[in-house]
């Protein structure tokens, strides 16, 4: 069998992952396809954008399952296109170079995304 799309773009883009993410990469290869099957991904976008938003995403799966969290939960899944959302206005307003530490701050985004989801849909209840 071939390599779908998402494995494609994932061996394009690892060499701009920071190590941290590229060990994951097999493990995100077989969970991809089943977030973008539930999440929408924006077509026809400039190519960074497309990298910030992979790595966004990428950084957010991987901090959910480093704490132990599943990344394909109900309360989790709508998270994803505010993501992207986010970082795509974002990128619209920045309109930032490939030069720029954009790629470096969308994976902060996706780190502290995951940290906000969690507190959001598990934590903040046991405290309320």
């Amino acid at each position: 069998m071939g390599e779908n799309k998402n494995e494609v773009y994932l061996n394009e883009i690892k060499s701009k992952l920071p190590s941290h993410l590229y060990v994951h990469v097999p493990k995100l290869v077989s969970l991809f396809p089943q977030i973008e099957a539930l999440v929408t991904l924006p077509q026809g976008i400039p190519d960074l954008l497309r990298k910030g938003i992979y790595i966004a995403l990428l950084q957010s799966v991987v901090r959910l399952i480093d704490r132990n969290t599943d990344p394909l939960l109900p309360e989790i899944l709508p998270e994803y296109g505010e993501l992207i959302r986010s970082v795509s206005e974002t990128y619209s307003i920045l309109l930032p170079e490939a030069e720029s530490n954009w790629l470096e701050e969308c994976i902060q985004f996706g780190d502290k995304s995951a940290y906000h989801w969690e507190w959001k849909h598990f934590d903040s209840r046991e405290l309320f």
